[in-house]
């Protein structure tokens, strides 16, 4: 979730930075420094690239959310994604910091900013958080899967079996796909399957609505309960760890602020579409995830299939944006410079990396649980903290913040601790 730039061309100089060569350029003018990926996407591809990495099961959490904290959750879905619109743009920023140059990744600008040591950290929060949440999809799916099939013929081949034909369905795409343009089918597919949930669920939700004689109550805030609901909705907006190699990919990356905004205000709009008729309609009753909670029947099997039909999709996605990023680290390139034999050898790398995800999700006792408690660490420092701090830090000698600014880039590092003190503690309570 991430190199997108090909390696450079033979004569071409590098600095000892790690910084890209390009010619100078304005400082606006990121078009041409990012003219250099081989295949390029629209912004249409970009905006379903967003929707579906940021947009999947977490959805389901949502009204259970706004039982713990109260109809304020409902801000605190307007807050959470007001924080990753902006972090998505200054990370991408921080990839131009330096005029006439651009970062190939999120790794590379923790690196300008606190050195190697701190890339080395933020990589390795970066790389857990990714894999672990691919992992975890993969589980997701088989188990779901296994769910689906129950009372068929196939139902005794148990989640085990359904959850290594998933990864096996994964390795498939990873190993075909070259660049993050590779994958768009799915990111649109992964989408559709997203709206499709969203609309049975409303759907249902609504239609229950004149069978519920009395109104389970709700409340408008609860203080005690307000910073868990508030770490929940904001972990339902991760993705930013793969925004740099979005922006690279785009055939126009002037367009990548808007059509950021465009992408996050649509799973704006949806979250607070699922989590206000969820809540509304069922209360302080309703159950996590809010499948649960509604009529059993065919419309909530197809619903199931279409979270199970979105972990699948977006399973790639996360990981062919690793894949690359390791990839050009280990000199084997991308794009339309692909020799045969670093064909080969990619293929052989992503084939290694999906046995080692594969095996440990199968054979590790409890992997879902430890995953979402490292999880919980990893995605609140990358998503939240270290993008404001290399921010403030890589531009405080270029430019004056307002006070305004600074109170808001406190606040989003604040919101980003407490995440990590209440997920962490949930996922070990978990345990």
């Amino acid at each position: 979730m991430n190199s997108q730039q090909p390696l450079l061309a033979e004569g071409e100089a590098r600095g000892n930075s790690g910084y890209l060569a390009t010619p100078a350029l304005p400082a606006d003018d990121t078009t041409a420094v990012a003219s250099t990926v081989q295949q390029k996407g629209s912004a249409t591809e970009t905006f379903f690239h967003i929707v579906c990495i940021s947009a999947g099961t977490g959805i389901l959490q949502l009204p259970y959310a706004l039982k713990q904290g109260g109809w304020i959750g409902a801000l605190y879905i307007i807050l959470a994604a007001a924080i990753s619109a902006y972090t998505g743009n200054i990370l991408v920023k921080c990839l131009y910091h330096k005029q006439g140059t651009r970062l190939r990744s999120y790794s590379e600008v923790v690196e300008a900013a606190f050195g190697r040591y701190g890339r080395v950290v933020a990589r390795g929060l970066k790389d857990f958080n990714l894999l672990g949440v691919a992992g975890i999809f993969i589980v997701l799916a088989g188990i779901n899967i296994n769910a689906l099939v129950s009372g068929t013929p196939a139902d005794s081949l148990g989640p085990q079996f359904w959850i290594a034909v998933s990864s096996v369905l994964v390795w498939l795409v990873i190993v075909m796909a070259r660049e993050i343009h590779d994958v768009f089918v799915l990111s649109v597919f992964g989408t559709l399957t997203t709206v499709v949930m969203v609309l049975i669920i409303v759907w249902l939700g609504i239609s229950d609505l004149e069978f519920v004689r009395v109104r389970p109550p709700t409340k408008l805030v609860d203080i005690g309960l307000a910073p868990m609901s508030l770490a929940s909705i904001c972990f339902s907006f991760g993705g930013n760890l793969n925004w740099p190699d979005l922006e690279a990919s785009m055939q126009s990356p002037k367009r990548w602020s808007r059509t950021l905004a465009l992408a996050t205000a649509f799973i704006a709009f949806i979250y607070l579409c699922v989590a206000v008729v969820g809540y509304g309609v069922y209360g302080d009753l309703v159950k996590s995830p809010v499948l649960l909670s509604l009529p059993p029947g065919i419309p909530v099997v197809v619903a199931n299939a279409m979270i199970t039909a979105h972990v699948l999709l977006a399973c790639p996605i996360i990981l062919t944006a690793v894949f690359i990023e390791a990839e050009n680290d280990l000199g084997l390139g991308s794009g339309a410079g692909f020799s045969a034999c670093e064909r080969i050898y990619s293929i052989l790398f992503r084939t290694a990396m999906m046995l080692v995800i594969a095996a440990t999700a199968l054979l590790v006792s409890d992997f879902s649980k430890i995953v979402t408690v490292l999880g919980a660490i990893a995605a609140s420092m990358v998503v939240f903290v270290i993008p404001v701090a290399c921010y403030v830090r890589l531009f405080q000698g270029q430019r004056v913040f307002s006070s305004l600014e600074h109170a808001w880039c406190t606040l989003i590092a604040g919101i980003g601790l407490l995440c990590l003190v209440i997920g962490t503690s949930q996922a070990v309570a978990k345990l």
